[in-house]
């Protein structure tokens, strides 16, 4: 097994799923769908272009809020151009800091000719700690403690508003401040569709964008909504409950551990002797570890 001074980019590619720019972004939307992946990279002759994430989509259908369909919408409206890339004899380390610096979640893998070789996430840069780093640091050294917590019976339109200012993923759920539950972004998918308040569910089988700002803006200014279905959607209703949790003096590799055994983001941190909320740790966080080898 390759120790981890030795690791280069090469050695965690994966196939990158690639669309051209003449394509749409129903033939986008497709590729998501089929692979199970929230991004694809725009090539042409094997040169990457460019890459369009989820998150791209999103932010441009809830901008421009479009009359068109998805199959009229082409790739190169959307793309990102500003690629960063790394050779495929890149140190990860310093993949792991790009990733940071950059605030990507993930890179694109070229050799020394531009050609597309690939690319790295953070759950590829997650197992790579996972498998090959030593045991060495500690939950609590990574840890946001600041964390973004709602109670069981808040409602929803908060926690999406909450998600949206704060610009994260996930709430923890908590009752006498321990953590009974967890809401993402993906648990809102199914119930997003009666809202428009800014969630994409473009990969939801209708395929269309929901926005409606006016509502969004009376919400700001209107902490509870009047009685009606909106107000009976709760944190309750959507949490996964029963979150897997970590110690906050657990080893990093325990945490890695748990995100690809059980194929998650983030994990709330608790007190070893009380079990109440410290923190939560997230792939970002595991990240700013690999990184912390390099310096």
């Amino acid at each position: 097994m390759l120790k981890y001074e030795e690791l280069k980019a090469k050695d965690l590619i994966k196939q990158a799923i690639i669309i051209e720019p003449s394509q749409t972004l129903y033939e986008v939307r497709s590729m998501m769908v089929r692979y199970n992946i929230s991004r694809v990279v725009i090539a042409k002759d094997n040169k990457p272009l460019g890459i369009i994430t989820e998150k791209d989509i999103a932010r441009f259908l809830y901008k421009e809020v479009p009359n068109r369909r998805l199959n009229e919408v082409s790739v190169n409206e959307i793309m990102r151009t500003d690629l960063i890339k790394v050779e495929q004899r890149t140190n990860l380390g310093i993949c792991a800091r790009t990733m940071l610096e950059k605030k990507i979640s993930s890179i694109v893998v070229v050799d020394n000719e531009e050609k597309l070789k690939g690319i790295i996430t953070k759950s590829d840069m997650v197992e790579a700690y996972a498998r090959h780093y030593p045991s060495k640091l500690k939950v609590d050294q990574y840890m946001t403690k600041n964390v973004i917590t709602v109670a069981p019976d808040e409602n929803l339109h908060v926690i999406l508003l909450l998600m949206r200012d704060n610009q994260i993923s996930r709430v923890i759920v908590t009752r006498d401040n321990k953590p009974i539950g967890i809401v993402t972004g993906h648990d809102l998918l199914p119930v997003s569709i009666l809202f428009g308040t800014g969630v994409w569910i473009g990969l939801l089988p209708s395929g269309y964008w929901t926005s409606q700002e006016e509502l969004v803006a009376r919400r700001r200014v209107q902490r509870f909504i009047p009685a009606g279905i909106k107000a009976i959607f709760l944190a309750g209703d959507m949490m996964k409950y029963d979150p897997i949790t970590i110690a906050k003096d657990a080893d990093l590799i325990e945490a890695s551990q748990i995100m690809v055994n059980h194929r998650i983001s983030g994990l709330p941190v608790v007190e070893s002797n009380s079990g109440t909320l410290a923190g939560i740790i997230t792939k970002t966080d595991i990240v700013k570890g690999i990184a912390s080898y390099s310096k």
